[in-house]
């Protein structure tokens, strides 16, 4: 009797190892990386931008407005900054069409020229507006180009983060984005992106963007918007700081805004 019940107490306490491991068991990297991209994927959004360059001597400053909507079928985004200051920018605006699986479509429109610019998709590795930020990192990044890597599991602030490593398939990939390697730090409770780092062709971490003052724009959804972003270039140490500030979302923009014809009026 004594070692049917000692059996049988090995067996329960198996049992809920196996429960307990099956309950923290991770998502796949793949669905990690696909729940952070759909946290911030709200139908349509506007603010007030300020994007601050800092460097030892002095910052710079462009401010204007920013525009997000979602495109029919949910997945795809429309994203336009129109910029006022200072004067002898203002008019100037970046228009971006994310298409899937196809190359994103990328516009600028220069008030000096009176004229609209295509960005060619091998140029995404280009600054933005003089800034730390490279036109790619201001768009989604298709998960089907990169491979996904789960590679820990850590303390970050007062949350656990996924540590996911993403790495470009191919070579046309990494030479436009301009990364051999991106390392997200994710919030395991929300899926909220905290941190990235960017590494170039030799493995060097290159870059760091913190994401921060994210707003709750629909709780049901789990739907939420970072409001500031922090680009630091580690060789300088030069800061490029993005804000948006007066954040309105789910109050509807006119499609035709973010139109390409329509960049210079």
């Amino acid at each position: 009797m004594r070692i049917k019940m000692k059996t049988r107490a090995f067996v329960l306490a198996a049992f809920s190892v196996a429960l307990s491991s099956q309950a923290w068991t991770a998502p796949s990297a793949e669905d990690i990386f696909s729940r952070s991209v759909l946290v911030e994927k709200v139908a349509d959004w506007r603010a007030n931008s300020t994007l601050e360059i800092r460097t030892a001597e002095r910052t710079r400053v462009r401010a204007g407005e920013a525009y997000n909507l979602l495109q029919p079928g949910g997945s795809k985004t429309y994203r336009l900054f129109r910029f006022n200051v200072p004067a002898d920018i203002a008019g100037t605006a970046f228009l971006v069409h994310e298409n899937e699986p196809q190359e994103n479509d990328m516009w600028m429109y220069l008030p000096s020229m009176a004229k609209t610019r295509r960005i060619l998709a091998a140029n995404k590795h280009e600054s933005f507006m003089g800034s730390d930020f490279a036109y790619a990192d201001l768009m989604t990044q298709l998960s089907s180009a990169f491979t996904h890597t789960l590679a820990a599991s850590e303390p970050c602030g007062n949350a656990r983060c996924y540590v996911l490593e993403s790495t470009p398939k191919s070579a046309k990939t990494r030479d436009e984005i301009g990364y051999s390697k991106q390392i997200a730090y994710i919030r395991e409770d929300n899926f909220l992106t905290q941190r990235i780092r960017y590494f170039d062709a030799g493995a060097n971490e290159i870059k760091v963007q913190d994401v921060s003052d994210y707003q709750l724009v629909d709780k049901e959804k789990n739907h939420w918007i970072a409001t500031r972003r922090e680009m630091t270039t580690l060789r300088t140490q030069r800061k490029s700081v993005l804000r948006f500030d007066k954040l309105q979302a789910n109050s509807g923009i006119d499609p035709t805004m973010l139109q390409e014809s329509r960049l210079g009026r």
